[in-house]
């Protein structure tokens, strides 16, 4: 195996490197400007060559200073990246979940306001976000992800279990003369989001019903925008439960017919299990899950 110089050496040439400043390396490690020299210079040492020309007010790479610049500055990074994975937050006050912009909007929400007066100690930040968060130096502390829950290298806990159900505004039905086949007459708005193709499938195989291309007057892929389209009377809509929970109980939304199918995906508790571990996130997490629990969703 290679032995490898000392840390701090390594540390004090990547400032220097960087910077191409020995005063500046000096202040990023808080030691003085002779230290850095003497860790410079005992890495070159320790590798037989120069990294550095030293001239009277300056200093410049030499060609393997530079060379190696690189390789050092990328495990750094990838250390740094390591250790955010698994060492406790440094600011136990500031709580940043991350979730799909819908859950967000349509659920999680409206019942903030519950988790910040039982937690007024904790300043919770959102973040609303297609994109997977990796938890690598983002400062995201929790992530709520609508998948498989299979996440490499990450804790996941099963928040809910989601369930589709066809939802739409009742001034497009008559709620007296509602079958499987009315519907598929009914004007359709379709989530062509990937994990919906098949419980559209299974939707239509198990009501027995067929729906025509011709019957989908709009698509989107995204669980917001189709909620108002079902608000706004232009058709009915295959939906997530957990989207629509809340206008169905006030009665701005009904589900024609009792009628539901699993989703494909369901909602998880995503973190390095690290996460789960400081106190921010037990919080909050005893918060959700709590939610969920009472709302039988």
């Amino acid at each position: 195996m290679q032995k490898l110089p000392p840390l701090r050496a390594l540390q004090a040439f990547r400032y220097a490197a960087r910077e191409l400043s020995f005063k500046s390396a000096a202040e990023a490690l808080n030691i003085s400007q002779a230290a850095v020299s003497t860790h410079i210079r005992g890495l070159e040492e320790f590798l037989g060559l120069k990294l550095f020309v030293r001239l009277t007010r300056e200093v410049k790479l030499t060609h393997e200073g530079r060379a190696l610049s690189g390789y050092v500055e990328t495990g750094f990074q990838e250390l740094e990246r390591g250790i955010a994975l698994f060492a406790p937050n440094s600011d136990p006050g500031r709580l940043t979940v991350a979730t799909v912009p819908s859950f967000a909007s349509r659920w999680l929400v409206p019942r903030i306001d519950s988790f910040q007066r039982a937690h007024p100690e904790i300043q919770l930040s959102l973040q609303p976000n297609l994109q997977l968060v990796d938890f690598q130096g983002d400062g995201v502390d929790l992530a709520i992800r609508f998948g498989s829950g299979n996440y490499p290298g990450l804790e996941s806990r099963l928040l809910l279990e989601e369930k589709l159900l066809p939802v739409c505004h009742s001034m497009l039905i008559d709620n007296d003369s509602v079958t499987p086949e009315t519907l598929a007459k009914l004007p359709w708005l379709i989530d062509e989001s990937g994990d919906l193709e098949s419980s559209w499938r299974a939707f239509q195989q198990e009501l027995g019903i067929e729906i025509p291309d011709s019957s989908i007057t709009l698509r989107v892929t995204e669980g917001t925008t189709l909620v108002e389209a079902v608000l706004a009377g232009r058709g009915i809509a295959l939906m997530r439960y957990s989207l629509v929970a809340d206008l169905l109980k006030a009665g701005l939304l009904q589900s024609p017919i009792e009628f539901s199918v699993p989703a494909q995906y369901q909602y998880y508790l995503v973190a390095p299990e690290a996460k789960f571990r400081t106190d921010k996130v037990r919080a909050f997490v005893s918060w959700i899950t709590g939610e969920v629990g009472s709302e039988s969703l």
